[in-house]
């Protein structure tokens, strides 16, 4: 294994999602052992681990079983630049804001108008747009904590939603898209692992006027947007949100220290009651990682009912975002390793970068997560793809 490879499983390890963040983007840190308590400081560095962790685990964690049937090609393994593969998706924006503070974008609130966390001290303390055809920033709101959960922004009914912390309390707070002042609607007491971690919340939608959330212990919120009581929504104890209205189960508790290896086996319409149960191919492990419609073992991927498997182009690992995109680390060529967005829907893929493998060469700061990519381009720029642009 590399010292790249080492670093970067070092980084996984930390499980950088379940801890608290203060915000900075910074690139890989060198392995370091973790003490009872300790929390760990580099979120974004994670996602850019887990494009290549893959390479050591995949090849023991994703072993396919024999015998199995045959498995159709995928149907475009054609690899292009994302600007080429998606051209309307792809945008370049400064990778810095008003007073030279970093910007970390979160979500599309239009095509043409990203909204992301603002770091005028090195810490996230504002909530920042982008206008794309302005090349402009403006100010929606002051953040009132600062010690914000490492899920990003989201965004419906004209609305932001978010999570932070406030000493073992977790909370959500809200703001208008168009400015405000940003107003708590949800605090819970968060749960302590048994190495002194504090957990915080999960996935998070905005639907109906109302917030909806799973805390990393499981469980499906909700709280109105204008303020009320948070409650339970009936029937989703032992569920977590995976993509609004859907719940789904296993949860997997890894994170307190009771790990599942099952995927989502059951989903739950949180709306009309509707259940998705996953079935797998003949052949195949049923604990693949599965979305709402799509599974991936990290080298095929098949729909939720066992149809329509075919090979990936490369190694995919980390999850499903936006019901459709993995990471996809392809074979090395020429001393360099390609690293893309693969769309399990249509079996394009497009490239992000490459990594060289002869000089142990660094990933950028990269991030996936439902509704968009990026990564920065090392010349005070960012590369955005915004996922929930392709295919529309």
């Amino acid at each position: 294994m590399t010292g790249i490879e080492e670093r970067l499983r070092d980084a996984l390890a930390a499980r950088a999602e379940s801890v608290r963040d203060d915000g900075r983007p910074r690139r890989l840190p060198a392995p370091r052992e973790r003490s009872s308590g300790a929390r760990w400081r580099a979120p974004l560095a994670v996602a850019a681990a887990i494009l290549i962790v893959v390479a050591a685990t995949v090849a023991v964690t994703r072993t396919v079983t024999s015998p199995a049937p045959a498995v159709r090609p995928t149907p475009d393994t054609s690899v292009a630049p994302v600007e080429q593969m998606w051209p309307g998706a792809v945008h370049e924006i400064p990778a810095k804001g008003p007073g030279g503070g970093g910007f970390l974008p979160d979500v599309f609130v239009t095509d043409r108008v990203v909204v992301g966390r603002g770091f005028p001290k090195d810490r996230p303390g504002e909530i920042w747009s982008y206008d794309l055809d302005k090349r402009t920033f403006a100010r929606i709101a002051r953040l009132k904590k600062e010690d914000v959960g490492n899920h990003p922004l989201v965004f419906g009914d004209g609305h932001l939603a978010w999570s932070a912390f406030s000493g073992r309390m977790k909370e959500v707070w809200t703001v208008p898209v168009t400015g405000g002042v940003p107003r708590r609607i949800a605090s819970d007491r968060a749960t302590v692992t048994r190495d002194n971690m504090v957990l915080g919340i999960g996935r998070m939608a905005i639907a109906d006027g109302m917030v909806v959330w799973s805390p990393d212990v499981g469980g499906v919120y909700r709280a109105p947007l204008k303020g009320g009581k948070a409650t339970l929504i009936d029937g989703t104890k032992g569920y977590s949100l995976v993509e609004w209205p859907w719940a789904g189960s296993p949860r997997n508790d890894s994170l307190v220290g009771d790990p599942s290896p099952r995927p989502v086996e059951h989903l739950k319409n949180l709306l009309t009651g509707g259940r998705k149960d996953v079935t797998a191919p003949a052949g195949r492990p049923s604990w693949a990682d599965c979305g709402v419609t799509w599974c991936f073992n990290g080298v095929e991927a098949w729909r939720r009912d066992g149809t329509g498997l075919r090979r990936l182009p490369g190694a995919a690992s980390g999850e499903i975002y936006s019901g459709r995109f993995v990471l996809l680390r392809q074979r090395p060529s020429g001393g360099k390793q390609p690293i893309g967005v693969h769309d399990l829907a249509t079996g394009r893929t497009g490239l992000l970068f490459q990594i060289s493998t002869l000089t142990g060469g660094k990933p950028p700061t990269f991030h996936l997560q439902d509704g968009i990519a990026w990564f920065q381009t090392g010349r005070g720029t960012q590369v955005l793809v915004n996922l929930s642009a392709i295919g529309r």
